[in-house]
């Protein structure tokens, strides 16, 4: 469970956000001046702060800086009633996780903590050996990256390619289907860009409806609409000098995609409700797990958009792809869940690696990485790990089928050898539809619920029973 320490010299913030994290399952202290919180970050192991950027005995800069002194590790959210934007650029150029505006917008408060977990700052020499990623050769030279690249030609082609763009200021297009990486692609290319110790803003567009998707981008003044009570500074300007990630590009609704359109080529950009624009210098990169050619065809996505996105475009394989990979990402992940658990690390029996290489993986490596944890769960004495810990959806797959010359050939689904009763043998029915039609999606949920004809939120619910939800 992580530890997250709150500091705000409101007495009603510290309460309420204690209130909320709690039952989100994370471990909170609060704290209403910045000198103690320092008192306890010297005695007590903690992950996040929370702070308020004005806090009345001590500068932000000065907390932060001791902070970092006390606990290089820490991940640290800023949080302010007015958000000025230097302050917040400022913040997060010297490695501040995120700069909130108040009053507190609960998801984008998740979102920020769970975006702590993607970030880096301990140093290489800190990780433990059991969490090296293996190296890349190329001509001669090697480079070590940080999420695991892979040894396959698969691999090594997509690593050429980042290097290739990463030196340029290119907008790039990541293609790939879910779970396959694409944020960790794009993180590599700011990486190896001269932008990167700039900012590296990710966003999730499937997430933004037209509502609030230029508010999020682009910022509003106050009172630009109902609720606007505070002056709100978009991803854009909080990128400004780096890179923005839009992440699942396609979802964008028609109006975001041209004020997008229109912020590529002026770089620049006017808040809602604002008279004046503002200039910015950021580099977009894009993801989509669809073909982005066929929806501007069919008028869902704004081809001059797409062209204007499109300067290179960069194909992440599938893990079906690079199976010859697959051995070092299991290795990989069953070190990192072994260190996260404090267990030895486990092997798999003979039977699960068969499963494994015949298994598709429609959700990828972030499907291989769910499945290896949930695994570790059920480890036997022996340090090994069984079909028995394995999700029922894998067993039930599409790609753990064979097929039935009784059946005229048609695929059937081996479940168990032992007969189940009508309530197991409903369920077991239902996951293998819900499996058969998130393939042909892709694994995407949002148009499996539709396919289905059940709400996302249901659809979620079904695949967490069976660990497949992420």
């Amino acid at each position: 469970m992580k530890k997250i320490l709150v500091v705000d010299n409101q007495i009603s913030t510290c309460s309420l956000l204690k209130k909320f994290l709690s039952k989100e399952k994370y471990e909170v202290e609060t704290i209403t001046q910045g000198h103690l919180a320092l008192a306890i970050m010297k005695k007590q192991q903690v992950d996040i702060v929370i702070c308020e950027y004005r806090l009345p005995d001590i500068d932000a800069d000065e907390f932060f800086e001791k902070a970092l002194k006390t606990l290089p590790d820490v991940f640290l959210i800023f949080m302010g009633q007015e958000v000025n934007l230097k302050n917040a650029v400022d913040s997060i150029k010297k490695g501040a996780c995120n700069f909130l505006s108040k009053p507190l917008n609960p998801d984008e408060l998740l979102e920020a903590i769970r975006a702590c977990s993607l970030r880096e700052r301990t140093a290489a020499s800190s990780v433990p050996s059991v969490g090296r990623k293996p190296t890349v050769q190329e001509n001669g030279g090697s480079e070590e990256f940080d999420f695991v690249v892979g040894e396959s030609r698969e691999a090594v082609e997509m690593i050429r390619q980042i290097k290739r763009v990463g030196t340029t200021n290119f907008t790039v297009i990541i293609e790939g289907e879910t779970g396959t990486g694409k944020e960790a692609v794009a993180r590599l290319i700011h990486k190896v860009s001269d932008r990167s110790d700039q900012p590296f803003v990710a966003v999730d567009c499937g997430s933004l409806s037209k509502e609030i998707a230029g508010s999020e981008l682009f910022g509003h003044e106050k009172g630009a609409f109902t609720g606007a009570v505070t002056k709100k500074t978009g991803l854009f300007e909080l990128a400004n000098g780096g890179t923005i990630f839009l992440d699942e590009i396609a979802n964008l609704s028609p109006e975001t995609q041209m004020a997008l359109l229109r912020a590529l080529q002026e770089k620049r950009i006017r808040k809602i409700g604002g008279v004046g624009e503002v200039s910015i210098d950021v580099r977009v990169i894009a993801a989509t797990n669809e073909d982005l050619i066929v929806k501007s065809g069919s008028a869902c996505f704004r081809e001059d958009l797409f062209y204007r996105l499109s300067e290179f475009i960069l194909k992440v394989p599938t893990l079906k792809q690079r199976i010859s990979d697959l051995p070092l990402f299991i290795n990989y992940f069953l070190s990192q869940v072994s260190e996260e658990l404090r267990i030895e690390k486990p092997q798999l029996s003979e039977e699960v690696k068969r499963i494994f290489y015949r298994y598709e993986w429609p959700g990828n490596i972030r499907e291989l990485k769910n499945v290896i944890r949930r695994a570790c769960l059920f480890i036997e004495k022996d340090q090994y790990i069984y079909k028995s810990a394995l999700p029922a959806a894998m067993l039930v797959s599409p790609s753990y089928k064979h097929l039935d010359e009784t059946n005229n050939g048609k695929a059937a689904y081996q479940v168990s050898s032992v007969d189940p009763d009508l309530k197991s043998a409903a369920r077991q029915a239902e996951i293998t539809r819900i499996m058969e039609v998130l393939e042909k999606v892709n694994f995407n949920k949002t148009k499996a619920a539709k396919i289905l004809n059940i709400h996302r939120k249901t659809l979620y619910s079904k695949l967490k029973v069976v660990e497949l939800a992420n």
